[in-house]
């Protein structure tokens, strides 16, 4: 299934989606390798497969625009060959997305977007008796987490716990953390962030050994409802092929907000 927004029910979501991820983004800002750029644009580099590399606002003037292109591709080039620049409805100016496609950087929708009616009633996935989520309070319980994670992307993500532990565990958090235990041991983790204006979840992960089981569709579904109780009414999130099935099966449907990934080469 495939929802169908009105142009200007996307263009908001789409707006909120940006804010939301750049804010995602901003909790790596600082750290060690870590380069980003917020001004007329909005850019970050890790030179690592998370957090990644990518452009996620444009705002210039009309006019010039080649020449911004070409200065914002000259200072990118200075920390790496690549990166994934997302072009939202509202960035500016409105013909960037073709102008890139000029330039050999076609854009497409860049992944599964998917996006959820959290008023609408769903049964909790079946779980044995011994599972139980835990939200992370505390660098102990992030270190947790942290390892889980790792298990199931397959990467360092030292980062990681540099980033959410220096972010805090309190009321004014707008990352939170959970994991995911059988019995005594972490089996799966997420990451739910409120900001924008929307609330979604990252960094869903459950090691190979564990998957199957239906302990990533249960921290799905109970950050889901963590959302809800935050007041909000719909979430949406950024999803791998691989998870796509998953989260259908708890209610997300595929949507278009408009917005295009290009990539650029140096």
């Amino acid at each position: 299934m495939t929802l169908h927004l009105s142009d200007s029910a996307r263009r908001d979501k789409a707006r909120q989606i940006q804010a939301n991820m750049i804010a995602y983004m901003r909790l790596f800002a600082g750290l060690p390798g870590m380069v980003m750029v917020d001004a007329d644009t909005f850019w970050f580099v890790s030179g690592k497969p998370a957090p990644g590399n990518i452009i996620l606002r444009t705002d210039w003037p009309t006019g010039d625009t080649e020449t911004h292109i070409d200065t914002l591709c000259a200072r990118i080039s200075q920390h790496i060959d690549t990166i994934d620049w997302f072009v939202f409805p509202h960035d500016q100016p409105p013909d960037l997305g073709q102008r890139l496609a000029a330039r050999g950087m076609p854009g497409g929708p860049g992944g599964n977007w998917l996006w959820a009616d959290l008023t609408a009633q769903r049964n909790a996935p079946a779980v044995p008796d011994s599972f139980r989520i835990e939200q992370v309070r505390d660098d102990s319980m992030m270190a947790a987490w942290v390892r889980v994670s790792e298990a199931g992307f397959g990467g360092d993500l030292g980062v990681f716990y540099e980033a959410y532990a220096r972010h805090g565990y309190g009321p004014a958090a707008f990352s939170l953390h959970y994991t995911g235990y059988l019995g005594d041991v972490p089996v799966t983790s997420g990451t739910l962030l409120d900001a924008g204006y929307t609330a979604s979840l990252y960094d869903i992960s459950t090691p190979p050994a564990y998957r199957g089981q239906g302990f990533g569709s249960a921290i799905t579904y109970a950050m889901m409802q963590v959302i809800r109780d935050r007041g909000y009414t719909d979430t949406w999130i950024w999803s791998s092929n691989m998870a796509k099935s998953v989260y259908q099966r708890l209610g997300y449907v595929e949507v278009d907000f408009g917005l295009r990934e290009h990539t650029w080469r140096k």
